[in-house]
């Protein structure tokens, strides 16, 4: 008697199981980043966020939490390896204690253009580093969004050459690639965290920084800046990045349905925001009232930037295998 009253029991529950929705199962992921609300990389993650419900047919949740509400930029990204944050959409540079042939990608000057870095990240490059930033860590690289190429903005005139650039004081991610390349400029790297650059620029704490024309604005640094140089010195990307045992904890189509959305996100970035608006960028800055201005001799900012190939070949056991993969294609 007791037997067959559980055995029913047991198949009320089963057939009351089969009749729930999907979204009775629904997973939610937290997923934070540290730029401005509204911004490119902000729409870049709510983008995400919609193609994951809709790819998974409402079962999986993406919460996008903006502007450094779970901690700023390499906070962030240590919680997403402790699995304390489920996502976090951060730059390669980020990476570099965990995984450090990953510095190659802030080389100054190592991209030629936007063809050329976003095959590299689809191709080989891009694989390799994911391939190893996962053998390293606790973490899973879904995909790669672009931030576009960097040029350097002044609190004040923009240097004639680059030997006015002696003493500036330039902020600088704690990131050994971004202080040595200030250091061969001639000027004082100052580490600032990206949620503090605004007011390092309005204080004097720095008079210099470089960042995405699009991004400053979206950072409304054009608020603190007098002048912009167009040295597009370096290339900036990011990465979407879940912790590993999240990802794990996925079945297999969720897994390939989670990269999915992460690499639809980087093609519509580049194509839809990244690109147009580094375009329009100058104009909208140069309206804001930031001088704008060509590089004074590229070239010797360049050959002043070289050696930082060979620094960081030697100090990043496996960085010189990246260097040439990015070298052989230009």
């Amino acid at each position: 008697m007791r037997m067959s009253k559980f055995v029913g029991i047991t198949a009320l529950v089963a057939a009351t199981i089969s009749l729930l929705p999907a979204t009775a199962f629904a997973q939610t992921f937290r997923l934070g980043h540290h730029h401005a609300v509204g911004g490119a990389v902000d729409k870049a993650a709510k983008h995400f966020a919609a193609l994951v419900n809709e790819k998974s047919g409402k079962r999986i949740t993406v919460r996008v939490f903006p502007a450094a509400q779970l901690g700023q930029e390499r906070e962030a990204y240590d919680l997403v390896n402790q699995g304390a944050i489920d996502i976090s959409i951060t730059s390669t540079a980020i990476l570099d204690k965990v995984f450090p042939p990953i510095a190659v990608t802030s080389l100054p000057f190592v991209f030629r253009d936007w063809d050329h870095a976003r095959t590299a990240y689809k191709g080989e490059f891009g694989k390799a580093l994911t391939d190893g930033v996962r053998e390293a860590s606790d973490t899973e690289i879904l995909g790669f969004i672009h931030l576009g190429f960097r040029d350097l903005l002044f609190t004040g005139e923009p240097p004639a050459t680059l030997a006015d650039m002696k003493g500036k004081r330039m902020r600088s991610p704690e990131n050994t690639v971004w202080i040595r390349m200030f250091e061969l400029m001639g000027s004082r790297p100052t580490p600032v965290t990206w949620g503090e650059v605004y007011t390092s620029m309005q204080t004097g704490v720095a008079e210099g920084l470089d960042s995405p024309p699009a991004t400053a604005l979206d950072m409304k640094f054009n608020e603190v800046t007098k002048s912009l140089v167009k040295t597009g010195h370096m290339f900036g990307s990011m990465i979407f990045a879940m912790n590993e045992n999240k990802f794990k904890g996925l079945k297999p189509e969720d897994q390939a349905l989670m990269k999915a959305a992460a690499v639809e996100t980087g093609d519509w970035s580049d194509t839809e925001i990244a690109m147009p608006e580094e375009k329009s960028a100058y104009d909208r800055l140069t309206k804001a009232g930031v001088k704008v201005v060509e590089a004074p001799k590229i070239e010797e900012w360049r050959a002043a930037m070289a050696p930082l190939r060979d620094e960081v070949a030697t100090r990043n056991r496996g960085a010189d295998r990246f260097i040439k993969m990015l070298v052989s294609e230009q």
